[in-house]
């Protein structure tokens, strides 16, 4: 039947653009999209808020290094995002007022309703942040939008690493951003 969600990607590209174009009157030459697929207390059933700060620690910092990169966050679940952050909500209050990061926020919602390809047009590259739970990353690609996956759990037999490791599958946030400044250059 194919995707069933691609209806939505020319609807989204008018908002998107202007996220986009937003970042770019700041600076941002590159963008790159960011999809945080939750967190919790208990790393026994999904990644821990530990991790997840680590991995926003990281391109939080590459935000404020680097006057060239725009960064668009989609959080599976907009509501908890900051108090999942812990310390690392003031990097990203120091990012969004540099005007080169954009978080997508809603209100009262559990679940964002801004779909991953929201977030994906307005990027140059997305990275999907969890490989074992795929989704966001595959509406990215199906998006046209080039999508990096994320696997710092080590799921390897995700059909995704016959993309190649190094390529797409990426085992951590300092390989994958080489290859993004590789492939900038």
């Amino acid at each position: 039947t194919g995707y069933l969600g691609d209806h939505k990607f020319a609807p989204l590209s008018g908002s998107s653009q202007r996220v986009r174009d937003s970042l770019r009157h700041h600076g941002a030459q590159k963008v790159l999209a960011y999809f945080d697929e939750t967190s919790t207390t208990d790393p026994r059933w999904n990644i821990s808020h530990e991790t997840m700060r680590e991995d926003f620690d990281y391109l939080l910092e590459k935000v404020l290094a680097e006057p060239w990169l725009g960064l668009v966050v989609k959080p599976k679940n907009p509501q908890s995002f900051h108090s999942r952050l812990g310390p690392v909500a003031r990097l990203l209050k120091k990012a969004e007022e540099t005007g080169r990061c954009y978080v997508y926020q809603e209100a009262d919602t559990i679940q964002g309703q801004y779909p991953p390809a929201a977030a994906a047009l307005a990027a140059d590259v997305a990275v999907h942040s969890r490989l074992y739970a795929a989704t966001a990353g595959v509406d990215a690609a199906l998006a046209g939008i080039p999508t990096l996956m994320l696997d710092r759990e080590n799921f390897p037999v995700s059909p995704f690493y016959s993309l190649g490791v190094g390529q797409v599958v990426f085992l951590d946030l300092e390989s994958m951003w080489q290859a993004c400044l590789e492939n900038w250059e």
